[in-house]
């Protein structure tokens, strides 16, 4: 999906482009538009590129969802919990951020953080190596 954001930044910077063209001579104002215009044609690919991805592809959470699917597999429905390290959880906290989930943090029976992805709670465990990701539960 494509980002607000990056809809904008693509749509002003070609109202820019439009404002800032040459008026001088006619080869200066015909060199001017096709930059321009080869500018707007590569905007337009990213655009559609963006738009055309696979949207399975999301390496901050694949470990993650990997077990969730191993889990699922086994017993017919999500794991509740996940242990995970630091740079796991902050892989899955940047990866809510940049695609504009909604974070839903909170805190286990012995006082862990979670933070959840999907039907699961993933609980982040410091004390363990950064790239953890522990069998699910």
């Amino acid at each position: 999906m494509i980002a607000r954001r990056r809809m904008l930044e693509t749509t002003l910077f070609g109202g820019f482009l439009g404002a800032a063209a040459p008026v001088s001579t006619e080869a200066a104002d015909q060199s001017a538009s096709e930059k321009q215009t080869q500018e707007i044609v590569d905007a337009l690919k990213d655009i559609r590129k963006a738009v055309e991805a696979p949207q399975g592809g999301f390496p901050e959470i694949a470990l993650v969802r990997q077990k969730q699917i191993d889990f699922l597999r086994a017993s017919g429905k999500f794991p509740d919990f996940v242990d995970v390290g630091l740079d796991v959880w902050f892989a899955i906290h940047d990866w809510h951020i940049r695609h504009l989930q909604p974070l839903a943090f909170g805190r286990d029976a012995n006082g862990r953080y979670t933070i959840a992805v999907m039907a699961t709670q993933v609980v982040l465990r410091p004390d363990l190596v950064p790239s953890f990701v522990g069998v699910a539960y």
